[in-house]
C-alpha cells in the first residue's frame, strides 16, 4: 500500500494539526525523504511530535518506513493533469473508484455474503461513526425485501455484543479502517464461537483481515487538485454505496 493509499483510508480521522502536516509534506516532499525527522519537522515548521503522530495515525511503523514511501512517491510519473473544475475533479475521483471496484472479482464473496444472509436468522450491520451510515443503509434497502437486519452502530453496542455474540448470527462489518482497538475483541470471540463475519474495508493492511474469515477490500478515493498534489474525498460514499450492492445481490438472487 502506497503513500496515498493509506491517506485514502485515514484521513478522516486526522485532526487538524495532522492534516496540516500533510499538505506541508505535500507542499515539499523532499523534506521528508532526504532529511531526518528533526530537520524536516523545521522545514514544516511543526514539531517532532507531531510528524511522529501523523505517520503512526496513517498505518508506518516508523519515520525511516514513512521515507521510504516518500520518496516512492517523488519518483512516480508525474500525474495527468487535472480536470478544468472542482466539480470535475471530484467526479472524476469518485468515477475513476467505482470503474476500478466495477473490474474487481467480487462475484463469489458477495454470493457468499447473500447466502450467508438467507440462512441465519439474525444477521448484524456492523459500524462505528461515519461507517454507521453504511450499516444503517444496508439495514434500511433490505426492509424492502422484507429483511429485518439489526443496526450495531456505536462503541457501547459493538463492546455488549461482544459479549452477547453466539455463533447462530452473521457479522457484516462495515469500516475503512477496520481499527483494531474498535473490532479485535468481537473478531476474536466470533473466531472462538465460529461465529461467521464479513468485513467490508479498505485497509489492506489491517490485523484483523487474520481475525475475520471472509474480507472485501474495497479501493479508496483521491482527487488532483489543479497544482497536481492528492486531496482526500470521503471514502465512505463507497462504502455506503456497497452497501445498496449487497441489497440488490440479495434482492436478484436465487
Amino acid at each position: 500500500m502506497d503513500l496515498e493509499e493509506r491517506i485514502g483510508i485515514y484521513y478522516t480521522t486526522l485532526t487538524k494539526t495532522e492534516r496540516r502536516v500533510y499538505q506541508a509534506i505535500l507542499a515539499n516532499p523532499a523534506a521528508s525523504a532526504e532529511r531526518s525527522i528533526q530537520e524536516a519537522a523545521k522545514q514544516y515548521n511543526v514539531s517532532v511530535a507531531s510528524i511522529q503522530r501523523f505517520v503512526k495515525k496513517v498505518g508506518y511503523k516508523g519515520y525511516p518506513e514513512f521515507k521510504l514511501d516518500v520518496a516512492k512517491l517523488l519518483a512516480a510519473p508525474a500525474p495527468e493533469a487535472a480536470q478544468s473544475t472542482r466539480l470535475q475533479r471530484i467526479m472524476a475521483g469518485y468515477t475513476k473508484t467505482f470503474q476500478i471496484l466495477a473490474q474487481m472479482d467480487l462475484e463469489q464473496p458477495l454470493n457468499r455474503l447473500v447466502a450467508a444472509i438467507h440462512n441465519h436468522a439474525s444477521v448484524k450491520a456492523i459500524g462505528i461513526g461515519n461507517s454507521g451510515l453504511s450499516a444503517e443503509q444496508l439495514v434500511y434497502s433490505m426492509y424492502s425485501e422484507d429483511r429485518f437486519i439489526e443496526p450495531v452502530t456505536d462503541q457501547i453496542r459493538v463492546d455488549y455484543l461482544t459479549h452477547a455474540l453466539t455463533k447462530d448470527d452473521l457479522l457484516i462489518i462495515f469500516s475503512i479502517t477496520a481499527s483494531v482497538h474498535s473490532y479485535q475483541a468481537l473478531l476474536t470471540r466470533a473466531k472462538r464461537l465460529h461465529t461467521p463475519v464479513f468485513l467490508i474495508t479498505m485497509n489492506q493492511e489491517t490485523p484483523l483481515l487474520k481475525l475475520a474469515p471472509e474480507t472485501i477490500i474495497l479501493p479508496s478515493t483521491h482527487i488532483t487538485e489543479v497544482d497536481n498534489t492528492p486531496h482526500q474525498i470521503d471514502n465512505r460514499t463507497i462504502l455506503y454505496s456497497f452497501a445498496e450492492v449487497i441489497s440488490y445481490y440479495y434482492a436478484t438472487s436465487e
